[in-house]
């Protein structure tokens, strides 16, 4: 949509963005078939007339004759391009050189007394070849029938002749493509606002919903919370809680680590796993213990429900007595998050869709492995 403020919107463009756009589209459409009709019957009505009956003045007939079936072809492909709305691009500049050429063969193929006479058939066709061409291009094509203006007008002071029929001419002319233009110009002003008004209410509608899903999240976590912190607290303000007994503390302490986690949920960065894994890893080294994190890999972020699987035993390894090494192995066909640590076996991690879970005990020492493949 923001295209618009420089080319107008295609018919199917703007039917992805709603009714205003494709009235103002299918309008400018038609716009552009009354121009290119103009500009037959002004090459057919008026100016072939002027060429069949000026044959003696010209200098190089053939040139005359070239230029006009030139224009001809470029009415004919301009026809049927915008039939099939694809005049833009490559073949847009291509027909407009073709429009420049024969403007060049037919002023060149004059006499020079007769450059701003009647037999000069090509001025008062050529800008409307330019319209039909620029029209959704409102300053391209004011540009150009204001240089093709000044050409004209240079030429023949060049060549020594009178220009003052020619101011009479142009102003005729330009009249008459000038308020074609305007129209084009207040289609394109409308198509903006209405282009702008969209974008302003998809953003208030973007911003509803990422309200309304940051609070589900927050619903989410609250609930995850209630069953497992909440209790957790009770007991310590009741004093019911023994903080003497190794088990209570690590469960305390796995808690903990799962805030730290839904607090780096939040947050935006380029990998989500590896940032909660440093979250619950800061965690462990806060507490004393000698922790090595170390990855290997490139892997694509796996969804949330996945990385909170993933992440389990990292949560439970923060509870290590005195030391723990993690391990993030990645590629393309999945992640593998790998723990050891001197933690309570009995309350490591089960395995949990879509992540299979492995364990290894040795004496003191766990291994827990956590893997999900896509």
């Amino acid at each position: 949509m923001t295209a618009l403020a420089t080319v107008a919107p295609s018919d199917r463009e703007a039917g992805a963005a709603g009714p205003p756009l494709i009235v103002a589209a299918k309008l400018l459409r038609w716009l552009r078939f009354a121009s290119l009709l103009i500009a037959m019957g002004t090459l057919y009505g008026l100016a072939l007339p002027l060429l069949m009956a000026n044959t003696a003045v010209y200098t190089s007939l053939p040139r005359q004759v070239w230029a006009f079936c030139l224009l001809t072809a470029v009415a004919l492909v301009a026809g049927c391009l915008i039939a099939v709305d694809r005049l833009a691009g490559w073949p847009r500049w291509v027909l407009l050189a073709a429009v420049a050429a024969a403007s060049g063969l037919a002023t060149t193929g004059i006499r020079a007394d007769h450059l701003t006479a009647e037999a000069e058939w090509s001025y008062g066709v050529i800008g409307w070849f330019a319209m039909v061409l620029l029209l959704d291009r409102g300053r391209a094509a004011a540009a150009f029938l204001v240089a093709h203006t000044v050409v004209s007008f240079a030429q023949a002071a060049l060549l020594g002749q009178d220009v003052v029929g020619m101011v009479v001419v142009a102003a005729i002319v330009l009249g008459c493509q000038s308020p074609v233009l305007a129209g084009a110009l207040a289609l394109r002003r409308i198509a903006d606002d209405v282009a702008a008004a969209r974008r302003a209410r998809e953003e208030v509608r973007t911003a509803e919903a990422v309200a309304e899903r940051l609070h589900e999240s927050r619903l989410a976590r609250y609930a995850d919370l209630a069953g497992t912190t909440v209790p957790l607290l009770e007991r310590l303000t009741d004093g019911s809680a023994d903080l003497s007994d190794a088990r209570v503390r690590a469960d305390y302490t796995a808690e903990a680590a799962k805030l730290r986690r839904l607090f780096a949920e939040n947050d935006d960065v380029p990998d989500p796993l590896l940032h909660e894994l440093e979250a619950c890893v800061d965690l462990a080294q806060r507490r004393g213990i000698a922790v090595y994190l170390g990855t290997c890999g490139e892997w694509v972020t796996p969804p949330l429900a996945v990385r909170r699987a993933l992440i389990e035993p990292v949560v439970w390894a923060a509870s290590a007595a005195t030391a723990a090494r993690v391990t993030v192995i990645g590629s393309a066909e999945g992640v593998t998050v790998s723990v050891v640590a001197d933690a309570p076996a009995d309350v490591a991690p089960q395995a949990e869709a879509p992540v299979a879970v492995t364990r290894m005990v040795d004496g003191t020492r766990v291994w827990v492995e956590a893997a999900w493949r896509r």
